[in-house]
């Protein structure tokens, strides 16, 4: 994903709009993104500070950081060029629209692995 000339990110998972080249001229570019989730077990500050920043910076709407340790999702909204004005945390019993696709219901604990009892 291409932010600026200097950065270009790779995000676990990226939602953008359909390109009918398929992205073989460029990265997608902030204005062709929905969402970008991060998948964070020992990157969490790096993904909640670093890459939430930059991604503010270019006015990414949609930012979330699944936390599998604590077994949360972080939703980064309403991004600004100083970062993001809002962040929710959400436990895994509680579900969340995409801003672009507020009919589609994600549950949170269907994002995350399962948990393994000896």
């Amino acid at each position: 994903m291409a932010l600026d000339d200097n950065s270009e990110p790779e995000p676990d998972i990226a939602v953008v709009r359909i390109d009918p080249f398929d992205y073989a001229t460029h990265h997608p570019t902030p204005s062709e993104v929905y969402l970008i989730i991060e998948v964070a077990d020992s990157s969490l500050t790096f993904d909640r500070e670093i890459k939430a920043k930059a991604y503010a910076r270019s006015g990414i709407a949609d930012y979330w950081v699944l936390n599998v340790g604590e077994r949360q999702l972080h939703v980064f909204r309403e991004p600004a060029e100083d970062g993001y004005q809002s962040e929710v945390i959400l436990a895994e019993t509680a579900s969340i629209s995409p801003i672009e696709f507020p009919a589609f219901n994600i549950a949170i604990q269907e994002m995350l692995p399962p948990i393994i009892s000896n």
